[in-house]
């Protein structure tokens, strides 16, 4: 697959467990980031908010108990800017519980893509507006805990603004990059330490899950007056441009760990000519400090032609400076030389399939990195027995979690479709052949038999007490190392399609009957032999007239529900019988997730209409769900089911799955009673 340079993604609007107090083996910098967490998380939630310009819904924060309210310039543009009309004056804010006021639109910094707001409705009660105090961003270190709150997807009063956790890897004057996943709709929502400080508000991502920028808190700060007095500036630059590589600088850099590393410089240009030298790494341009590609080109754009510049730079762990002086405006538009360019292609096409990579290089800030992964190492090494690793044919198709001691195992269903020698194989050695006992439609879950002999296998303890919001998590890899540290993001509820039936299937009218122009993959339909091209006749042996027809007797019934389907196929009459699903399909908000051409690749086919899901942060792959979520204790709280997009992924909570293992068990038994002549 061809990558293009990239670009971003503008984001569009559309306590813990008692116990872990005592966990005396939980290390200390473990337990005291949970109560850091859930400290934070309880001061600041009401204070995020969701802001609709009458165009589309992001996210923001009050910040006073007056009512003033951060949000990105871009959530604020609306739609009349695309048309070239004024930009919108006043917008809607809705608060926790479905509260709604006005709010004036203030100052707008597009270069930076910070915006001011002031809520003009009064306040509910005496104390004022719920609010979160403003951090600093020259306070804020590389590598810092930080966590993420907003509305991704858009607002929903039914849910509370889902939080996400990870670490500063990226700061620069104006943009800090962190590695807290975050969505369209999350857009101006805010970056908040672990002290319960705004330390950036959200800004542009693209594809790759560490690549989410943010507005730095001192942007807010040192425009705070001219914001303040409605003043309305910059230009959004949401693509990388090719300043830095054109004469206008003159210099191919690499990014290892955020850092601006020359790699070589353009003959004759202006950062040979200030005597940069491969290897050197920038530190800021003209005062300011660089945090990713696109706040380079930002800074790059907002210099003058001829200008002469200070670079600040370390070579050999040495800081120095250097005056530049700059190019001429028009070599942005000029074709960049042939070879310059295609390196330039080449490598940013490596680091995106790299980072898309199932083993992708880990930096060296990043929450999963190789020393916070060691503080999980005695957790996970103790209760490695509770994951599996499912194979077929070598191949891994998902992990599993055991959960008895005699080889019962819970897994994904929908990822062994078209498996033939499946197997698992455990993290202290050994395999053992499975069988495919029962399945959970509703829940995308299969019960299996190891076939382990007189071996005992050392299944999850599952928790008895819920999940909480805030709450710290691990996820493990197949050998049942420690893999992703998360957080529950959003506690135990019922997805919107859970009870919606679903057949998986495109249906048209034609001159013979109901056509099936698509099968989706994963669906009843496909599940029970339905193709492309089929005609169906008749449902329940009541005959169909139109797509629309069929679409409302399906709706009318719920998952679960058997169907009887007559059709035709090749001029030859059949009647099919389908155990309807719910609606599992999941709406994709980036592209990537939802491509036909990478589907199951990046997220998970069958990944919503879940009666009972949890959700994490977690980017897990589509091959490896179906293992436990961890507590600091060790305890299951669930089992990972379903990654959606670059976030969230779905955890079946801990008391669902042992009431499923108990119903496929049972399931399992009286199918075999009936097959015994």
């Amino acid at each position: 697959m061809r990558l293009p340079l990239p670009f971003f993604f503008s984001l569009l609007a559309i306590l813990a467990d008692s116990s872990l107090l005592q966990g005396s083996e939980i290390p200390v910098e473990l337990r005291e980031r949970q109560l850091q967490l859930d400290t934070a998380v309880a001061s600041v939630a009401e204070a995020v908010v969701g802001v609709f310009d009458g165009a589309g819904i992001g996210s923001g924060v009050i910040v006073s108990a007056d009512g003033y309210v951060l949000t990105a310039s871009h959530v604020v543009a609306g739609s009349a800017r695309r048309r070239g009309r004024r930009q919108p004056s006043t917008v809607t804010i809705y608060g926790r519980g479905g509260k709604e006021y006005s709010a004036t639109v203030l100052g707008r910094n597009a270069d930076a893509d910070a915006a001011l707001l002031k809520i003009s409705s009064d306040p509910p009660g005496n104390a004022g507006f719920p609010f979160a105090p403003m951090g600093k961003t020259t306070e804020t270190t590389v590598g810092e805990w930080c966590f993420a709150a907003g509305h991704p997807g858009g607002f929903d009063e039914d849910r509370e603004a889902p939080i996400r956790i990870g670490r500063i890897l990226s700061i620069g004057s104006r943009t800090v990059v962190s590695d807290c996943a975050i969505l369209p709709g999350d857009s101006g929502g805010p970056l908040f330490n672990l002290k319960g400080e705004v330390i950036g508000i959200h800004s542009m991502i693209t594809s790759l899950i560490i690549e989410n920028r943010h507005v730095t808190i001192d942007s807010f700060h040192s425009d705070w007056d001219r914001l303040l007095n409605g003043d309305r500036w910059g230009k959004l630059r949401d693509r990388d441009n090719t300043l830095t590589e054109s004469p206008f600088f003159g210099a191919l850099l690499t990014w290892p760990d955020f850092v601006p590393t020359v790699k070589l410089t353009l003959a004759d240009s202006p950062a040979q000519k200030a005597g940069l030298q491969p290897g050197d790494e920038l530190v800021s341009i003209a005062g300011s400090r660089i945090a990713d590609r696109l706040d380079l080109g930002t800074t790059l754009a907002l210099l003058e032609e001829n200008q002469s510049v200070d670079i600040t730079f370390q070579r050999d762990g040495v800081e120095q400076q250097i005056k530049l002086q700059t190019g001429y405006r028009d070599a942005e538009n000029r074709e960049l030389d042939d070879e310059i360019e295609a390196a330039l292609e080449q490598q940013r096409e490596q680091e995106i399939l790299e980072q898309l990579s199932d083993n992708r290089p880990i930096g060296r800030n990043e929450k999963r990195s190789a020393e916070q992964l060691r503080l999980f190492a005695d957790l996970a090494r103790e209760h490695a027995g509770g994951v599996v690793a499912i194979r077929d044919n070598a191949l891994l198709v998902c992990l599993g979690t055991v959960v008895s001691e005699d080889g019962y195992i819970l897994t994904k269903a929908s990822e062994l479709k078209d498996t033939r020698d499946l197997y698992a194989t455990f993290p202290f050695a050994g395999r053992a052949d499975v069988t495919i006992l029962a399945r959970d439609v509703s829940f995308d879950i299969a019960l299996l038999k190891a076939d382990v002999g007189e071996r005992r296998l050392k299944p999850v303890e599952f928790r008895q007490t819920a999940a909480t919001v805030g709450e710290l998590g691990l996820l493990q890899d197949p050998r049942g190392r420690p893999a992703i540290p998360t957080v529950i993001s959003v506690a135990s509820h019922a997805m919107p399609d859970s009870g919606v039936a679903f057949l998986g299937v495109q249906p048209r009218t034609t001159d013979n009957g109901v056509s099936i122009e698509f099968v989706v993959p994963g669906g009843a339909a496909e599940r029970n032999g339905l193709e492309q091209g089929d005609i169906v006749l008749a449902l329940d042996n009541q005959p169909l007239q139109s797509d629309r027809e069929l679409i409302n007797r399906i709706g009318a019934k719920k998952p679960g529900d058997e169907v009887s389907i007559r059709l035709m196929r090749d001029e030859k009459i059949m009647t099919i019988d389908v155990e309807l699903t719910s609606r599992f399909t999941h709406r994709r908000i980036l592209p990537l997730y939802g491509s036909d051409e990478l589907q199951g690749q990046y997220a998970s086919v069958y990944a919503g209409g879940f009666p009972r899901v949890l959700e994490i942060d977690a980017d897990v792959y589509p091959s490896k769900v179906g293992g436990p979520l961890l507590d600091l204790n060790g305890k299951a709280m669930g089992i990972v089911i379903a990654r959606a997009d670059r976030y969230p992924t779905y955890v079946i909570p801990a008391d669902s799955a042992q009431e499923i293992f108990q119903k496929l068990l049972q399931k399992a038994k009286l199918s075999a009673a009936a097959a015994v002549p």
